[in-house]
């Protein structure tokens, strides 16, 4: 058996072990799953590919997962109404909790039966045990105790070791979990219900990072007076699960400006419901806590051309934060990057 997969190739493995950790996932793209633009809602695609992910970890794992991590999901090109976006997930990297899934989505016509490559992403997962609190379907989850069988050796990537070392030392770099009403101001607020729950029993990473690309696409619109659309989710750094019920504040502002493209840093902040609604529990913190951080990368287009417009940049005194100059480093990184895939 020979496959191509991203960078490196799989070769001679077993049909069993080789369908073990792939996994395949597609779903028919409907009008509700549109935005502004006419195309596939950016944090639709997400969610499918969080599906996908959740899918292949838990199939290898043989038990519950949950994200903890995402790295560079690219959007390459815009999947339509009407086509069927499929997501192919492979596992290859593993460690004593963690495993990386590297996924590739395809958006087929159906009448045509044309297929291309639209988005590209790495997600890392953690095996989860989950606790039950109390009798009101509230829990607490921690990294599993359950170790995971080893990864074939011709299976690993070989970025993954790599992106494993440094993420511990990237997340202490960039400064988390920020309430400066300046800096990221509340865009958008929600109380993810049952049906956002995944198969364990908090709210799917999926259905969150959609609520944040919808959050940092608020903020994006707002900073360049145009439709925008995400073009890459840089990062992404989970520090506690949500549960069903909690009031959930997506915080979102623009911390970079290029000539032509805005780095945009959403945060979910949770507080349980029974703080908000004033109903009496003693369990919880009277304290909102910050879920979730991402960093999201989008560009402006014409509304009739749908060609890339150059965005405003951001006032001075934003320019001389740790967070511009952190922009400033992944937009010169991405800038090389680009520059050795075309040469």
């Amino acid at each position: 058996l020979i496959s191509s997969f991203g960078s490196y190739k799989v070769r001679y493995v077993c049909f069993d072990y080789f369908a073990m950790t792939t996994k395949r996932l597609a779903s028919l793209m409907c009008p509700s799953h549109a935005n502004l633009m006419g195309n596939v809602h950016g944090g639709t695609i997400l969610d499918l590919l969080e599906q996908a992910g959740r899918f292949a970890t838990t199939a290898y794992s043989r038990g519950p997962t949950a994200v903890v991590a995402a790295s560079r999901t690219e959007f390459c090109e815009p999947i339509h109404v009407g086509e069927v976006a499929s997501v192919d997930a492979i596992v290859d990297y593993t460690g004593k909790h963690v495993m990386r899934v590297s996924m590739n989505v395809h958006a087929e016509n159906m009448k045509t039966g044309n297929k291309r490559v639209t988005n590209t992403a790495k997600m890392w997962f953690s095996t989860i045990d989950v606790d039950r609190i109390d009798d009101k379907m509230r829990a607490c989850a921690k990294v599993g105790s359950r170790l995971l069988p080893p990864l074939d050796p011709c299976l690993i990537a070989p970025d993954a070791i790599e992106e494993h070392e440094s993420s511990s030392k990237e997340r202490e770099a960039v400064p988390l979990h920020t309430r400066d009403e300046e800096e990221l101001p509340i865009v958008l607020q929600a109380v993810p219900g049952p049906d956002a729950i995944a198969h364990h029993p908090f709210v799917s990473a999926g259905h969150i990072l959609k609520l944040m690309d919808t959050g940092a696409a608020l903020a994006a619109v707002s900073h360049a007076r145009h439709q925008c659309v995400t073009v890459l989710l840089d990062k992404v750094c989970f520090s506690t699960p949500v549960q069903s019920g909690d009031f959930c504040s997506i915080r979102a502002g623009v911390t970079y400006t290029s000539k032509r493209s805005m780095e945009v840093v959403a945060q979910v902040w949770k507080s349980p419901s029974g703080v908000v609604y004033g109903l009496p529990d003693d369990s919880i913190s009277l304290e909102a806590s910050c879920a979730v951080e991402a960093r999201f990368v989008f560009v402006a287009l014409d509304s009739s051309s749908g060609k890339v417009l150059n965005v405003p940049s951001l006032p001075k005194e934003k320019q001389i934060t740790r967070r511009w100059a952190i922009g400033a480093s992944k937009h010169k990184e991405r800038t090389e990057r680009r520059k050795n895939k075309d040469t």
